[in-house]
């Protein structure tokens, strides 16, 4: 049974602002948590595997028949957890809005809002506090360009960049369709990097651990990491999950060129100008906190 009162916390979105960091964080503390009285779920920031979301949420075009169905699995999985939160029940589903391949075409994250109506569905009550993790457009589309091309061979981000200067959506209308669907009382967007330890307290605030787990952060990928995985994957080779983490460890201690960002000087002020505005737009709503949103003059630089 659910326990009565329970209130539901959930952090949501930057696959690239340290998120990986932030589930293994939480994840290690998960006993620390439950002495608080807080149950907790975590899901893959990758959006891969077993523990992702991937599987559960509905497809584009979904009805309300399938939109239930996916509710109820999700419902089941979170039943253990919620259980053992009398004081509350914490989720870290970065991948929520949708997998990251979809901005490199240029959508971002059109199929959000139904992935918020199921697990809004399963949850069966509002979202007491959201928080949601941005980064600039540029950042975060380059970033997203790393770490697929990690995994995978791809074409140069050079080939991506006009449509990512056209791209439709936005963090505004992906924290609206969130905010809307998980009728969340109170927003919070988070624009300046914050540590694991800090996420914790900006999703549950007045949660203090007593001994919380300090994991070791995992190695950031860095432009020569990707080009070496490029250059195996163009001959053929394929990297297992323990010599790419080896990669990318070594590479994380190289010095690193400052990478292109393969828009023109024109489409980046533009890229630059629609970030601010939309954290200006977020920051007017009733219920939304906007955490280290640039100053709106920057818009017109």
């Amino acid at each position: 049974m659910i326990p009565e009162g329970q209130a539901v916390y959930l952090h949501v979105g930057g696959q690239t602002t340290g998120a990986e960091d932030h589930v293994v964080y939480l994840a290690a503390n998960r006993a620390g948590l439950r002495r608080a009285g807080y149950g907790l779920c975590c899901f893959d920031p990758l959006g891969t595997g077993a523990e992702s979301l991937a599987g559960g949420m509905p497809g584009p075009g979904a009805d309300d028949v399938a939109v239930a169905a996916c509710a109820a699995r999700l419902a089941e999985r979170f039943a253990p957890d919620r259980r053992a939160g009398p004081q509350g029940f914490a989720i870290s589903a970065p991948d929520l809005a949708g997998p990251m391949a979809e901005i490199l075409i240029g959508r971002f994250h059109p199929n959000a809002r139904l992935r918020a109506r199921a697990l809004r569905q399963a949850l069966g009550q509002p979202v007491e506090r959201l928080v949601l993790m941005v980064q600039p457009y540029e950042q975060l589309f380059h970033a997203v360009w790393m770490a697929l091309a990690l995994d995978r061979p791809i074409d140069p981000f050079a080939d991506y960049a006009p449509a990512l200067a056209a791209f439709q959506g936005g963090w505004a209308d992906l924290a609206e369709a969130l905010a809307d669907e998980l009728q969340a009382r109170e927003l919070i967007v988070q624009a300046v990097p914050v540590s694991a330890a800090q996420l914790q307290t900006v999703l549950l605030p007045g949660v203090a651990l007593r001994q919380p787990v300090q994991p070791l952060p995992r190695p950031r990928v860095t432009p020569g990491a990707v080009a070496m995985a490029q250059r195996c994957m163009a001959q053929g080779l394929r990297l297992q999950p323990g010599q790419r983490d080896r990669l990318v460890a070594f590479h994380s201690r190289q010095p690193q060129h400052r990478p292109e960002t393969g828009f023109s000087a024109l489409a980046l002020s533009d890229l630059r100008g629609r970030y601010v505005a939309d954290l200006d737009m977020i920051a007017r709503w009733s219920g939304a906190h906007v955490v280290g949103a640039p100053l709106p003059a920057l818009a017109a630089e």
